[in-house]
C-alpha cells in the first residue's frame, strides 16, 4: 500500500460525489504494503480506505471486489467495498481504477506482537475463508508462479553471492519434486502477512476485525496459503538465528484443522510449502529491490528476511515433520 499516484483534494472531492458517504474531512497516504496506492479517507459519515489500482486493469478487479463481498456475506471477517450511487464497485480517479473500501477497526500486527491467540484466531478464519471461497464462481490462476520463471531468476542469480546462488538453485531444484495436482485447492489469500490483518479488543477480548489486502487472491493449494501465514506469523529467533516457533505454527494448524480437516497429502507437503513460500517472497523482494517502482512513498522490504527463513526451513525440515505428527 505504497503511494505511487498522488491525489489532491481538488481531484478527490468530485470523485466522492459518486458515493453516498458524505463530504471529505481528511485524507492521507498509507505507506505499508507494496502494490497499490492507498489513502485513509475520513468523511462526514465515516472512515474509509481509498484505493487506486496500479497493477490491475478495470477488467481484472471485479474478481477481487466481488470476492470481498462474497466472503463478507459468508461471515468471514474481511473488508467490504462501498457501492456507489449507480450500484458500481469501481470508478476511476487520476486515470487509475479506484474503489472505496469500508475501514475496519483495530490495528495491524507486527511480528513481535504475535501471540498464540492471534495464531488461533487466524487459523480459524483462514479455514473459513477457504471453505467460503468454494462457492465463489470466478476463477483466477496464481500469477506468482511466474516469480520462479527463468526470465526472473536468471538475472537475480547473477546479482547474488556464490553462497546465495547455491541456496537459490537448491530451492529452485526442490520445486521440481512437488506434485501440486494432489493438493486440495481453491481460493487463497496468498499474501496473509501480519500487516494484512486487523485485530481489536471487544470487552477486553481479542477479536479479528478482518483480513485485508486481498489483491493476490487466486486459486492455489490451501496448504500453501497456510505456509505463507506460518512463515510470517510463526517465526522467531534463537541466539540470533531465524527459526520457526513450533508452538505458534502448531496452534495455527490445529485451529485451521478444527474447521477444515487437513488431508494426508497436505501434511506430507507441509515442509515443501514452507520452503516454497519463503523462496517466492525472497525472489519477489529481491526483484523489487533491484528493479524498484517509482512512487511518492514507496516501501521496500528486506529480501534477506526470507532468505534466512528459507535457510531455516531447509535446516529444520526433519524437526518440522516430526512435530506435525502430533496434529
Amino acid at each position: 500500500m505504497s503511494v505511487y499516484t498522488s491525489v489532491s483534494s481538488a481531484e478527490l472531492k468530485p470523485f466522492l460525489l459518486h458515493y453516498n458517504i458524505g463530504e471529505l474531512v481528511h485524507f492521507e497516504g498509507i505507506t505499508a504494503g507494496m502494490e497499490n496506492t492507498n489513502y485513509f479517507l475520513n468523511t462526514t459519515q465515516g472512515r474509509y480506505v481509498l484505493t487506486l489500482y496500479e497493477a490491475y486493469s478495470a477488467e481484472e478487479l471485479p474478481f477481487f471486489l466481488g470476492l470481498m463481498q462474497h466472503l463478507s456475506a459468508h461471515q468471514v471477517e474481511t473488508i467490504t467495498p462501498v457501492i456507489d450511487k449507480q450500484g458500481q464497485l469501481l470508478n476511476q480517479l487520476c486515470g487509475k481504477p479506484a474503489a472505496i473500501i469500508e475501514r475496519l477497526t483495530g490495528a495491524a500486527l507486527t511480528q513481535s506482537e504475535v501471540t498464540l491467540e492471534h495464531c488461533r484466531l487466524m487459523g480459524d478464519a483462514l479455514a473459513r475463508f477457504h471453505l467460503a471461497g468454494e462457492s465463489y464462481a470466478p476463477f483466477r490462476p496464481n500469477e506468482r508462479n511466474a516469480d520462479l520463471s527463468t526470465s526472473l531468476t536468471t538475472p537475480l542469480l547473477a546479482a547474488l553471492t556464490p553462497q546465495d546462488q547455491q541456496l537459490l538453485q537448491q530451492a529452485l531444484d526442490d520445486q521440481q519434486t512437488i506434485d501440486w495436482a494432489v493438493l486440495p485447492s481453491g481460493i487463497t489469500h496468498s499474501d496473509l502477512f501480519c500487516d494484512n490483518s486487523l485485530f481489536d479488543r471487544v470487552d477486553n477480548k481479542l477479536v479479528l476485525s478482518g483480513i485485508i489486502d486481498l489483491y493476490f487472491s487466486c486459486h492455489d493449494a490451501y496448504i500453501y496459503d497456510l505456509a505463507v501465514v506460518a512463515n510470517d506469523w510463526c517465526f522467531g529467533s534463537h541466539q540470533g538465528i531465524a527459526c520457526l516457533d513450533e508452538a505458534r505454527w502448531m496452534t495455527l494448524l490445529s485451529a485451521y484443522n478444527k474447521v477444515r480437516t487437513l488431508q494426508p497429502s497436505e501434511k506430507d507437503a507441509w515442509t515443501a510449502m514452507l520452503r516454497t513460500s519463503a523462496l517466492r517472497f525472497w525472489m519477489l523482494r529481491l526483484n523489487n529491490t533491484l528493479n524498484p517502482r517509482e512512487g511518492e512513498m514507496v516501501l521496500l522490504k528486506d529480501p534477506n528476511e526470507f532468505k534466512d527463513k528459507l535457510t531455516a526451513c531447509l535446516r529444520d525440515q526433519e524437526k518440522i515433520k516430526q512435530a506435525l505428527l502430533a496434529l
